[in-house]
């Protein structure tokens, strides 16, 4: 019989569908129980992951997460990229007080949340205090820039260039992948209540090594190019990023350009039990989206 009961909340985003993958991997006996935002997103999940239970939940509507909880020992929320995460953060965690049986909420944050100094860390903050004080066991897994945001880049490098707006700054990217099969080790095992862990990939790149490693595994020339701030912001603008959002990722690559996140943590290591993947094993195995 299932004894546990795991509420994946923003099930269908990258961070999501990688956790979803390793817990299934683990073959625990957990049930393990997809929060989306509409029926295509579930049927979607459904399709890849056919054990799954999927739910559907509306987070600017606090009601709609009462029968999502039913039964739920284990809880990690995802915030998706709206401009509300503090208010949807509140939602989630008092959705899952008043259920009664969640064990563990496991919150995923960012990188330098604890110092409020850039929006994303004040936003996730927020979610991160209110969660403190919930009275649930919590955790909070603090994460850093993607390898797989460079997804996004793949055009510039296609052409010969790493467009990337952090100066001579340096720091460690992390990858996604890593990061499901983190929160499934977390959600899986015991000793991580009321801990706050911070993730970073496993080596420090200046722009310059990042656009060596495409150089290097791509076959072809890229060149590092630092924009402006203002290209940058309308290089973000122009691809359909909401103002609010670019501009805080304008605030994060300050942070990196300042080498205020110019650390490698152990915790990741430590929570995988194997080395983390590198930028280079990353782009090795996605090289067709680059050439």
């Amino acid at each position: 019989m299932n004894t546990e009961t795991i509420l994946i909340i923003g099930a269908a985003g990258n961070n999501g569908v990688a956790t979803i993958d390793s817990l299934v991997k683990k073959e625990t006996n957990a049930t393990i129980r997809a929060a989306v935002r509409s029926s295509e997103k579930a049927a979607e999940l459904k399709a890849k992951f056919p054990a799954i239970e999927t739910v559907l939940i509306d987070l600017d509507k606090a009601e709609t997460l009462t029968a999502a909880y039913e039964g739920v020992t284990k809880v990690f929320m995802i915030p998706g990229n709206v401009e509300q995460r503090e208010q949807h953060a509140k939602n989630a965690i008092d959705a899952a007080v008043n259920a009664g049986s969640v064990k563990q909420f496991l919150f995923y944050s960012v990188f330098g949340a604890e110092y409020e100094s850039i929006l994303f860390g004040k936003q996730f903050r927020a979610g991160e205090k209110y969660l403190e004080q919930s009275g649930l066991n919590w955790t909070h897994l603090r994460t850093i820039f993607f390898q797989d945001n460079f997804f996004g880049w793949a055009e510039g490098v296609k052409q010969g260039g790493l467009y990337f707006g952090i100066r001579e700054g340096s720091l460690a990217p992390l990858n996604v992948a890593d990061i499901g099969e983190m929160a499934a080790n977390v959600l899986t095992t015991s000793g991580h209540d009321n801990k706050a862990y911070n993730i970073t990939g496993p080596e420090l790149l200046t722009g310059e090594d990042m656009a060596k490693v495409f150089t290097d595994v791509t076959g072809k020339e890229v060149a590092y190019v630092s924009p402006t701030t203002e290209q940058t912001l309308e290089s973000l603008l122009s691809t359909g990023w909401p103002e609010w959002q670019a501009k805080g990722m304008l605030e994060l690559f300050e942070v990196f350009a300042t080498n205020q996140a110019a650390v490698v943590s152990p915790d990741g290591e430590q929570l995988l039990g194997r080395p983390l993947t590198t930028l280079k094993d990353f782009v090795a195995a996605n090289k067709a989206a680059f050439v």
